[in-house]
Parts: structure tokens; sequence; C-alpha cells
């Protein structure tokens, strides 16, 4: 494969005013293409094709064109295929214009003549105030573009008659143009020009002359679009994403614009068929099975491997969605429809959908009472899916399956097996049982296959059934794990739960889906092998050097002496009695006393660490799954942690438990509720949950529909004739009250994380409503209006987002490559090949999954570490940048990973003595911390964080502020919680006093560092022994502080001697007079610091106070809307 230099090919454009392009790194000319296409300079030309040396080239050959060499882009001619797409593409940027102001319009004059120490004042007090300047939102470039033409869409006179395609005509266009003049135009090989036509008499003659692109049509037929057009799209600088990519937060959205007449929305409407494509019906379970059959001995077919598979995985996911909100919103006929609606099962598109339950009672069952699996089932089956689609086992094939909450309901969608549809699943069932053990079926090429696939999850191979005649049957694993061959001949497993050994914490026939995670059964063994280690002091190195090979392949999964754990243990099918079967159970025993008491702790451990993120439930549930511990846990990890010692992680972790319990709440409720009453019912929960009041406005609604009801039944008493203007008569939904609401939440609590919710939680110091809010909105895909809420009203919700877990493709050779980049980065410090090796990550994620992809963004952001290591601070700027745009686009500005990334970033432009953008980055992390996870330990490190770099950078009075600030913050939490007492508060603390104290230092005031230092040292002292080195180190800092003020105080004292001494002359007497200027500056120095400081400590608690809702209901989320508008606008300045 060759490789074309950067700029090496340029590419020639000579119907766009000779524009030439250089061309990157591109393997096909399909890659280019591509990239054109995403470019605003072609975004009205996509019809083109490339030319070398006069000759046509093939897209899909391999790009090979020598260094310095001209390739011409040409316009092609049009087939009704490609004239259709750019009629499409002319309506929707018609449509859409507004989509391409990408960036706000000006700047802030006055900022660039503000000091440093000016900005970074101001913006620490403003940075803490609600969102009280302009709604940034509604500025000037977004505001509502004017309608530009009345009517653009395909003409009744289509389709053409066969004597007009002979003549060129693909189809016919109407147009209504704002001066209402309809024109009817011929789309042709050739461009489009308007015809003859009139009314409803068709006449072909051309009228105009033809245009290429259908725009410079309109343009030249319509004055009036002609000025839109100017007004709506300036000139503007190339936007760094592609065009299509806008930022919007998933939970979030302006307020929606009145309905207009739209003939393209509504053509689009009547022609959706929920992903099905007509022009080709797809297999996806042979695409997948073909792909993955696919070779994979060099890189280069590991790359083609992977990027088909990513392609069908990623089709799949779109049309599994779609499809399976059609199914909830009852689109599609099921295939049983005489069945309960639970239970009925349809196939559209190739694709099997069915429902997954979820009751209060039966949510840790198999299966609910009519047989219906249970969301955890799913959960489970799903969760050893994607194992078994990473391990790539040869001979079993894996079914491409999608998870779709919407509405409420688990929707669970399925390629299909090659003959399961027509016929009985005990004629394909060839291993394991599918009538709980009466039958079983045994086939040892099954077995084998079965066998491999247990050694990867540490499952005895050789586990002893018993049928309903007492006949015994060998078999690899759980019989609930099915083996079906499919009519292609190859071999399926289904009902994958049984993969995961019983959870022995969890016992009895209520809690059949507690299974233990994958994770933990990895740490288990990887610990139990270090131990035996350790306890056989083996001095043989190649006793040593063999143990932990075994570890080592392990964890790239291939085990030679995993576990042997059963799987069947605590479920409902026979097996023989044996000595083995009860050293078995006792292993379960010990695994799951492993998980409470290392596992637990551990976990624990890491989230008390400063630099872990905490900020999210998706967060906390990273980092329990690492440690696999599953989040029914919760409750028991809360009761491990002291209010008092940590009450930061404790109320994070509570919130999580409010969060998924309000969750499962909601769930029920979409699930329950009228369609037309959906949004009424959701506003009343969120008021019941987040306001004061217990009533809600639903409840003065209905009591209007009680009275007009009664007036009715009056009036139709006295005889006057009744009106009916609706017969169908919806199920009569009984709104829940405040009570109600928070039993049902206590009671789902302690039913699902054995912990206990108050109401007086919303109330806790450091509690946060809105990031509660936003969690919530984001597990059941609601949307709401950006906007300062006091009560929530039905028009505020915007709709309900499909939630998604699908299998994703994961590129070994990038991951080994991050791999060993890490490790060249951490052992061998050899910075050059830690970049070599993620540059090649990077390149490989690149070609399999394009720009848009959360393992790039890691890439780069490696990288930019490495060359930040390297001192090549505007390389390590340059990718950390492309890192933030890339987890803003993914995941929005309120997400851990772009907070993070933001913090990096203005770590580097510090490093170029950049103070200006650093402390603006900086400042806008703390801002976006602070709405996440509300004051917490994140929002502490924050502060830290800006201290440090306002202390480097010479800003000692801000650094001051900062720590102080952070110092106030964290006093206020622990005195909320009554731990002013304990180990952790008095360190913490300590910590505070000890850099308050380096601080005055610095500024020359050593009486206060003393002070605040003897503050440190005597907590640091109750705290811990007098041999710990933190006291010695403070002692010792204390110590040089006090010899500092000592030696202050003789210069100062010798000075005023010398001042005293009068030899009569002018030189002593001038000396004297400098002495005293000198030292009265000084003072005064100290004076104005002193007053400065409290002036803005004073401006602090000003912010603060106002940050306090004016009554407790608010939901202030504009203030997102305020931080994501303000980075944009630093990162417009900034390319100004």
């Amino acid at each position: 494969m060759k490789q074309t230099k950067e700029e090496s090919v340029k590419l020639y454009l000579d119907f766009y005013d000779k524009y030439t392009w250089p061309l990157e790194i591109a393997e096909t000319l399909l890659e280019v293409r591509q990239y054109l296409t995403e470019s605003t300079i072609l975004s009205l030309f996509q019809n083109f094709y490339f030319s070398h040396k006069g000759q046509r080239i093939n897209e899909y050959s391999e790009f090979s064109i020598p260094d310095g060499g001209k390739l011409q882009v040409l316009l092609d001619e049009f087939n009704e295929r490609t004239a259709r797409f750019h009629l499409r593409r002319v309506q929707e940027i018609i449509a859409n214009l507004s989509h391409y102001q990408y960036l706000c319009k000006g700047k802030n004059q006055n900022e660039d003549s503000l000091s440093l120490k000016e900005i970074s004042d101001l913006q620490l007090n403003d940075i803490l105030q609600p969102a009280i300047k302009p709604n940034l939102l509604l500025n000037d470039d977004n505001k509502a573009i004017k309608q530009n033409v009345q009517q653009l869409g395909l003409s009744s006179f289509n389709p053409p008659p066969l004597s007009r395609k002979l003549k060129g005509d693909l189809f016919y266009i109407v147009l209504k143009t704002i001066e209402s003049v309809e024109l009817i135009i011929t789309a042709s090989n050739l461009g489009f020009y308007v015809n003859s036509s009139q009314g409803r008499t068709f006449e072909p003659t051309q009228k105009s002359d033809c245009y290429y692109n259908l725009i410079d049509l309109i343009v030249d037929q319509s004055p009036s679009f002609k000025k839109e057009l100017i007004n709506a799209i300036p000139e503007q600088q190339q936007p760094a994403l592609p065009a299509t990519i806008k930022y919007n937060h998933k939970w979030l959205s302006v307020p929606e614009h009145p309905l207009t007449l739209d003939h393209q929305r509504s053509e689009s409407w009547a022609l959706d068929l929920h992903g099905f494509d007509v022009s080709s019906l797809r297999d996806w379970n042979e695409e997948l099975q073909v792909f993955r059959s696919l070779p994979k001995m060099d890189l280069i077919q590991k790359l083609n491997r992977d990027k088909a598979l990513s392609k069908v995985y990623g089709d799949f996911v779109e049309a599994a969605v779609r499809g399976a909100c059609a199914v909830v919103d009852k689109i599609i006929q099921p295939l049983n429809p005489m069945d309960i609606e639970c239970q009925q099962v349809y196939v559209y598109n190739q694709i099997f959908f069915s429902f997954a339950m979820e009751t209060p009672e039966d949510f840790r069952q198999e299966s609910g009472p009519d047989a219906t699996p249970t969301v955890s089932t799913t959960n489970c089956d799903f969760r050893n899916l994607q194992i078994l689609h990473k391990l790539d086992i040869p001979g079993l094939s894996v079914l491409n399956t999608c998870l779709v909450d919407y509405k409420g309901r688990r929707v669970i969608a399925q390629s299909i097996i090659p003959g399961i549809l027509n016929s009985d699943h005990s004629n394909c069932t060839q291993y394991g049982s599918i009538d709980d053990g009466k039958t079983i079926q045994k086939s040892e090429e099954f077995h084998k296959v079965m066998s491999k696939t247990c050694e990867f999850f540490h499952l005895d191979t050789d586990i002893v059934f018993l049928d309903s005649n007492q006949q015994k049957y060998s078999m690899a694993g759980s019989i609930e794990v099915k083996g079906i061959m499919g009519s292609d001949k190859r071999m399926y497993l289904l009902d994958l739960l049984r993969l995961s050994p019983r959870d022995y914490n969890y016992q009895g026939e209520n809690n059949q889906c507690c299974v233990l995670r994958y994770e933990l059964l990895q740490n288990y063994w990887v610990v139990n092998t270090i131990q035996k280690i350790k306890q056989n002091n083996s001095d043989d190195p190649k006793t040593q050097q063999e143990a932990y090979q075994n570890i080592q392949n392990l964890l790239i999964g291939n085990p030679k002496e995993g576990l042997k754990l059963n799987p069947a243990l605590g479920t409902k099918t026979i097996l023989q009695q044996s000595e083995k079967l009860i050293q078995q159970e006792e292993d379960l025993k010990k695994l799951s006393q492993f998980l409470l008491n290392q596992a637990i702790p551990q976990l624990i451990q890491e989230l008390a660490q400063p630099e872990t993120t905490r900020h999210s439930d998706l967060s906390i549930s990273d980092i329990f799954h690492s440690h696999g511990v599953n989040m029914r846990y919760l409750g028991k990890v809360i009761s491990f942690i002291r209010s008092e010692e940590q009450p930061s992680l404790r109320l994070t972790l509570e919130r999580v438990v409010f969060a998924k319990t309000l969750k499962h709440i909601f769930r029920e409720s979409m699930r329950k509720a009228p369609q037309n009453q959906l949004s009424q019912v959701l506003s009343h929960l969120l008021n019941v949950i987040f306001s004061n009041s217990n009533t809600s406005i639903n409840n003065n609604k209905q009591e209007e529909k009680k009275k007009k009801k009664k007036n009715k039944n009056k009036s139709t008493q006295n005889g006057d004739k009744p009106h009916f203007k609706c017969l169908i008569q919806t199920n009569n939904y009984q709104y829940p009250t405040y009570q109600e609401v928070w039993d049902q939440i206590n009671k789902i609590a302690e039913a699902r994380y054995q912990h206990k919710i108050d109401p007086s939680i919303l109330n806790k110091k450091g509690f946060h409503k809105l990031s509660c809010l936003r969690e919530l909105c984001q597990q059941i895909g609601l949307q709401l209006v950006a906007r300062d809420y006091h009560e929530f009203q039905p028009s505020d919700i915007v709709g309900i987002q499909p939630i998604i877990k699908f299998i994703e493709q994961v590129s070994e050779d990038a991951k080994n490559n991050i791999e060993i980049g890490q490790k060249y980065m951490l052992e061998h410090q050899n910075l050059h090949q830690a970049l070599e090796s993620y540059l090649t990550a990077s390149q490989i994620i690149l070609n399999l999954h394009g720009q848009m992809h959360k393992e790039l963004a890691n890439c780069y952001s490696k990288i930019s570490a490495v060359y930040l290591r390297k001192q090549e601070y505007e390389a390590a700027i340059h990718f950390q940048k492309q890192a933030i745009q890339i987890y803003t686009a993914i995941y929005g500005y309120d997400h851990p990973l772009t907070i993070q990334s933001i913090t990096a970033l203005s770590l580097y432009y510090f490093s170029t003595k950049n103070y200006k953008e650093a402390f603006n980055h900086m400042l806008h992390t703390l801002y976006l911390a602070n709405l996440i996870g509300g004051e917490g330990q994140e929002v502490f490190n924050q502060y830290t964080n800006l201290s440090l770099l306002y202390s480097e950078s010479g800003q000692h009075q801000s650094a001051l502020n900062c720590l102080f600030e952070g110092l106030e913050k964290c006093e206020s939490l622990f005195k909320s919680f009554q731990g002013t007492e304990t180990q952790q508060y008095k360190l913490r603390i300590s910590g505070y006093y000890s850099a308050i104290a380096l601080e005055h230092g610095e500024i020359g005031d050593f009486q206060k560092a003393v002070e605040f230092q003897e503050r440190a040292s005597d907590l640091l002292k109750r705290t811990l022994k007098p041999e710990d080195t933190r006291v010695k180190e403070a002692e010792a800092l204390l110590a040089n502080l006090k010899k500092a003020l000592n030696e202050k105080r003789k210069d100062t004292q010798q000075s005023n001697l010398d001042s005293r001494r009068s030899f009569g002359t002018n030189r002593n007497q001038l000396q004297k007079t400098e002495q005293q200027q000198t030292q009265q500056v000084s003072d005064e120095t100290y004076v104005e610091s002193d007053k400065e400081r409290e002036a803005l400590l004073q401006k602090l608690r000003a912010a603060k106070q106002s940050m306090k809702f004016k009554n407790k209901n608010q939901m202030d989320i504009n203030r997102y809307i305020l931080a994501q508008q303000l980075y944009r606008q630093q990162q417009q300045q900034q390319k100004e």
C-alpha cells in the first residue's frame, strides 16, 4: 500500500475558480471523496469524479499517484439517483440555513485591554455566579431564518414520459418562490432548468438557462431568495469539525420553533420506512458471519476485517433502533397478535424484536410469570455476548444484538438465525435444555465449542446433570445455555445468562439473576495465583516465570489453568451429588466473600482517591465494573463509607442510588400512562420529586375536567342536546401523590440496592439537584427545554430519545499499540517509541471508525501528553484540542472526559506561558465541575489546581483567593455532616493551611504564613503519629517559615538602628529617608494586600449568596448553556 506524503498531491477543482486543495494521507479515493463531501467547499457539488492525466480513476482502487501529481475533480453527469440526492441536499440546506453558522459572531473588544490580573480576579468571582449574563444561546447568529421558498419538492407531473426520458429528463420539481410564483423545473442529466409548464398544463420546452447547481437556478428566478441567502450565510471560517456534527445536549434542547409548512418534511415522513431499505433486503446475520470469517493474518487483513465489521455493526444498530421505536409506537404488526403485549414478537427488516419485562416483584428473576425475560436477564445475557464477540472463538457464531430502551420499554433486537423461525426450538437445539432440564440435548461437536467457551469464562467443562429420567449427562457449563444449529450449519449460543456463576451473597429463588461479573473472576484468579507464588516462595526463576506467564495469558484471554466454577449451582437444574460439587460450592462462597472483603474495599479506596473522576453515574458504574462489583452493591458500599469522614463520596453514591431508583419509577409510569397524557405524567413526577409542593398542576386539570363533566350532565338533564366530541375513552390514569412517590422510591431503593433514601436528601448540603436531574434524564432518554425551572410544565417535555446498548467493534491492534505506548512511557521512558505507538493506534482507529470516536480522542490525549514531555507545546495543544472537540461532539460539555481534557489543555497553555488561555480553561473546568457534581472532591481539586496556576504565574493574591474559597467549601461540607473531628477532615484542612502558608510566604507575609502553618502542624500532630513523614515535613516547613520571619525582623530592626545614627552627613540622611520610604511602601503593600483579599472574599461570599436559589425548586439549567457558549466564544477568539 502506497501512502502519499502530506501536501505532495494537490486537488484541482476547475469548476470552482481553479481552487487547489492539498491532499492529506489517504488509502483510496473513497476516503478523499468522503473528506470533500463533508467540507463546505463542495457542500453543493456532490456529483463529481476524479481524473488524472485525462483518465477517469476508479475510486475503489488503491490510491497511487506519484508525488507532485495533479488530481483533477470534475463534475459528472446526473442520473436519477444523483439528481435526487442533490435535490434532497438543497432541501436540507434551505430548511436549515442556521446550521451553517458554526461560530459566534464577535468577541468582546474590551477583553484584550484588560490586564492579566484584572481578568483573573474578575473571572474568579464571575465564574461562581449563576447565569445572570445575557442568554448566549439566543444571540444574533441564532435568529430564526426567514422563509426562503414556499415549496420545493417533486412535481405531480412525474414520472416523465418515455419520449422525454430519451431527451434526458430525469424528473420534475415544483418550486414556489417567496413572490408566490410557481415554476416547474426539469432535472436532466446536464443540470436543472425551468420549463414552460403552467398550472395543470405540461410544456417541457426549456424556458431558462440550465444550471448545474439547483440553488443557482433558484437565485436566478427569485431575487428575494438571493437576498435572504446572502443575509443568512455570511462569510465565515472553515469549521474545525464537519458541518454535519453539531453540539447538542442529549437531555437539553432549545425551545421548539412554531411548526411551519414544509413539504420536504411531510414527504420524508410519508416515505419513512423506519430503517427498512427497499433497494436491498439485507441479511444481517449472514453479513456478520461472513465478515467475522475473513482472514486476519497480517495488519492489512485485520484492518479490512475490522472495517467491514464496524460497518455492519453500525448499520445494524441504526436499523434496530428505528425498528424498535416503531415497535413501541405500534407501527409494526406482531407475528403473534393473539398473545399478550409483553409476549408479542416482531420481524422487520430481517431483525427479530421482542420485549423484556421490568416489574418490582420479578426484577431479579430469569423471567416473569408469563415466561418473558426480565431486564436483568437481558443485561447479563448481553454482557456475556459482548465478551464472546471479543473472544472470537473458532467455530462459534454469535448474533448481532442491540438493546433499546424507549418510553419505558426494553426491546431486544437480534439478527435472525437461519431456519429458527421455520422450525421448533426442539428440532434445532443440539446442546442444553429448553424445558428446565426435563430433556437434555448433547452434541460432541457442540461440546468442543462449549468447552472452549467455558475455559474463557472460568467454568467447569465436566458437570453432570440429571434429566427427568435420571439419565446422566456430562456437560460443559450450564444446560440453560442453549446450543442452536442453524440451517446454514453454523453453531450459535443463546440464553447466555448462565455463562456467569451465581452470587452466593444473594441466594434464594428470588435472586436467580444475581450473577458475578467476568471482571471479578479475572481479579480473583490473579490474586489467588499471586498468593500461591508467594506461599510457595520458590527461588526457581523458571517456576516464577511460568506462574507470571500464566497470569499474562489469562489477561490476554488464553488461560491454561483457570478457575473451574459451576454456574448451575443455586439454579433449578438437577445435579448429581458428589464431593466435587461440594468443593465447587465452597469455591463460589469464597468468591462471594472475596467480593465483600477485598473487591469492595479496593473499590472504595479508588473512589476516595483525589484523582478519581466520579462526576456522573456513568463514571461510578465504570469504576464499579472494573473491580467486578455489580451496581446492586451500591447500598453495601455506602454502608461502608462514613458520612463524617467522606461526605462528598457518600453523597455522590447516594445521588446515584436516587437517580437509578427514579429511573425505574419513571419507566413504569411511561409504560402505564396513556399516550395523550405522557408529558403531563412526566412533568407531574418531576414536580413531585424536585419541588417542595405536594400537589401538581395536573390535579387542578383533573378538577377542571370534573367540573366540565358536571356542567355537561346538568345541561343534559335540562333537556339540552349532548355533543359527542370524542367517543374514545382512555384509561383514567391516577397521578401519584407526594407520599405515594416517596413510598415507591424507598421500596425500590431498598429492594434493589439495600439502601433507604430519606426525602431530606434533596436539602442536604452538597447534594446537587441539577446533577440528579441530568443523570435521570440521560438514563431514561428524557429531553427538556433548556431554561431555569421553578415548576415543570408539560410543554417543557420536548421528547423521549431511545437509550441503546450495542456491540462495538474494538480493534485489537489499536488497543495493543496503546498498551505498548503506555509501557514505553511508564517503564522505559522512551518517548519516541511511545509516540510512534500512539500515532499508529490513532491511524488505525481513524481508518476504522472515522474522526468521531472516543478511542481516537483518547489517543489524541495520550499523544499530547507525550509531546508535553518532549516540550513540544504547540503539538501538545493541537492534539489536545482535537481530543476536546471529539469528546464534545460525542458526549457534550457536561461530561467527565470533556472536563478532564479541558483541564489538561489549560496546563498545556500554562506551559507555554499563555496565562490568559490557561486561566480561562481552568475556570471553565471549575465551572463545569461545580455544575455536574456540586461542591465535592472534584471542585476542591479544581480550586487547588487553579491556585497552583496563579501561584506559578506570580498571581499570589488570586492563588490565596482560590485556597480560601476551597477551604471554606470544604469546612462547610464537613460541618454539615458533623465530620470536623474525623481524620479525613483534619488531613484535608491541614493541606489547605500549608498551601495558604506557602502563598503568604511568597508575598513576604511571614507572620501569617507561620500562623497558618502552626495550625496545619497542630492538626497533623493530633491526627497522625509523631514519626509520620507528613508531621515531620510540616514541622520542617514551620521551622523554615519561623526562620524567615526572624530574619525579616532582624533586618527591620537593623534598618531602624541605622536610621537613628546621624553623623551629620547628607549621605546618611538620604539613606535614612530612602529606608523609611521603602518600609512605608512595604507596609502599605501588606495593608493593600489584606484589604484586597478581604474585598475579594466579600465578592466571593456575595457570589455564593447569589448562587443560592431564590426558592429551592429552581433548576438553574441556563448555566449549562452559558458554559457551553462561553467555551465556544473562547475557541472562536483564539482562532481569530
